[in-house]
């Protein structure tokens, strides 16, 4: 049932639609009994769960003010990697126990693409290559079931930063890169904004062992302040050293996470 309605999410291209519908998962995450009776009696014991972790791959989806700042040939999508791992505060002290409270932090990477820019320096034509990403690192606050079952519902409330990141250098033939010939960097930018957001998801799978690994999927919906970025295409030569454009666009956009967690 996650999977399906995941599915349907994705494909509206109404972003009204798409937070409300996001209102919703979280909402009827509070109605999931989060405890249940059997959990009520939980015991303390060597076997209480401490870590809980996530590897995954995930696709940026950007809302329409955001995609100025992307302007890639993917969809104004991007795609990367994420590691997040939390742990169990109950499991802090000597008596340790299972709870429905997770604390922790994220960090993953989203390339959004790159573009080439043709700049004419003192007659000579070069081409530049402008490759560009976003970081986002934050910490971590996740309710789930006390103990692990088969199928795991989880919600999160997270706060960060995201980080635009973008590196320019010289584009090279398929020759001169067969060659071993290095590509000259030409610059780096880099602009940081405060995130929050919060996230649902699910993780599926018996586990055989306390630290054995599920399948798990993760929907985040984040927004903040301001990012700055390189404007697509900006890159001039001003007579003595090339130079860019710098915009600036709202972070807004929805994180779709699939991978392992524990």
């Amino acid at each position: 049932m996650f999977i399906i309605i995941l599915s349907n999410f994705m494909i509206l291209k109404n972003w009204a639609m798409k937070y409300k519908i996001f209102t919703l998962l979280i909402v009827s995450c509070f109605f999931y009994p989060v405890i249940s009776p059997a959990q009520q009696s939980e015991k303390r014991s060597k076997d209480a769960e401490t870590v809980n972790a996530l590897l995954a791959f995930q696709v940026g989806v950007p809302s329409k003010e955001m995609q100025a700042a992307i302007k890639n040939n993917m969809g104004n999508t991007g795609f990367g990697g994420a590691l997040a791992v939390l742990t169990n505060p109950f499991t802090w002290g000597r008596n340790k126990r299972n709870s429905p409270i997770r604390i922790g932090a994220e960090i993953g990477y989203t390339y959004y693409g790159r573009f080439l820019s043709d700049v004419n320096i003192n007659g000579y034509r070069g081409s530049y290559k402008t490759s560009y990403g976003i970081l986002q690192a934050n910490a971590l606050v996740r309710l789930l079931p006390s103990t692990p079952a088969p199928v795991r519902p989880f919600i999160e409330a997270l706060v960060g930063g995201n980080f635009y990141l973008s590196n320019t250098k010289e584009n090279l033939s398929a020759i001169e890169s067969a060659l071993g010939i290095p590509a000259f960097d030409i610059d780096s930018y880099a602009s940081a904004g405060f995130n929050k957001g919060v996230a649902v998801g699910c993780s599926f799978g018996k586990k055989r062992h306390k630290d054995a690994g599920m399948f798990t999927l993760r929907l985040s919906y984040n927004w903040g302040s301001d990012i700055k970025y390189v404007v697509r295409n900006s890159l001039i030569y001003n007579g003595s050293t090339l130079q860019y454009t710098v915009g600036r666009a709202p972070v807004n956009y929805i994180m779709v996470q699939a991978g392992i967690g524990l």
